[in-house]
């Protein structure tokens, strides 16, 4: 499965070169990282399905957990391998800015800021993948679900539209939120009692504060979804910019996966 995963990342990046930079003339790479983005709908469930999900299934989970290592070895230890596969076909990247300046000027400073923040969104994605396999048993479970979050983060920013802006709206949506908290402290506890809790607290504190202050509910779906919209944060760098935070936004949501699989 590495060897498949650096193939389709070659294949597509490759392909990006080839239309946005050697056909097309634009001498920045970096719109041919932007646009490699959907290599992540392979890749991360390719790579991280298995990596719990397989273990749980056949048993061997025992093996890890009895073995004279900590548990955050085991999964610093996964993680690890996990992006050093998703390191090699970065690192050939790199090489193709250097083709170009062969033949021309190009941007090499915005090319290679743009790969170093792929490959720290590639990070955030194969820790988010890894903990999702950690919920199940089922390697095709932990795979569709790894596919719907990349789906998720790299579209939300136009479904902004769907939501209304109404405090009522913003109310229904943060509940839902919440019954998905919920399910996420099931699959992690398998405690029924923990997450009926989790929903029960979460879904009160938005109706009292909804009673309280309801004009603060107004946006806030459009507020929640921008801060999940993995795209936003990546397209800043694109455009020639340096924002910390959004650098700091992926490294945050990679160790947010890290101790949730933990």
């Amino acid at each position: 499965t590495g060897a498949i995963a650096i193939a389709v990342m070659l294949f597509v990046i490759g392909l990006m070169f080839r239309y946005i930079n050697l056909s097309s003339g634009y001498a920045s790479f970096a719109y041919a990282v932007s646009s490699s983005s959907l290599i992540f709908y392979i890749v991360v469930p390719v790579l991280s399905m298995r990596v719990f999900a397989e273990e749980r299934r056949q048993k061997t989970d025992q093996l890890l957990m009895t073995a004279p290592v900590s548990l955050k070895d085991v999964v610093f230890g996964k993680y690890l391998a996990l992006i050093s596969i998703f390191a090699i076909p970065v690192v050939i990247m790199c090489f193709y800015p250097l083709i170009m300046s062969a033949f021309g000027t190009v941007t090499l400073q915005l090319d290679y800021l743009n790969i170093l923040v792929f490959f720290i969104m590639g990070c955030a994605y194969l820790a988010i993948g890894m903990f999702i396999s950690s919920l199940t048993e089922s390697v095709i479970i932990s795979a569709i679900v790894s596919i719907l979050f990349v789906f998720v983060t790299q579209m939300i920013g136009n479904t902004y539209t769907i939501f209304s802006s109404t405090n009522f709206s913003g109310l229904v949506f943060l509940i839902v939120m919440a019954v998905i908290i919920g399910l996420l402290v099931y699959f992690m506890t398998k405690n029924y009692w923990a997450a009926l809790g989790t929903v029960v607290v979460l879904a009160e504190a938005c109706f009292i504060g909804y009673l309280v202050k309801p004009d603060w509910f107004g946006g806030k779906a459009e507020t929640v979804l921008g801060v999940l919209n993995f795209s936003t944060h990546f397209s800043t760098f694109t455009q020639g910019s340096f924002i910390i935070a959004d650098l700091l936004y992926f490294i945050s949501v990679a160790v947010v996966g890290i101790v949730l699989t933990m």
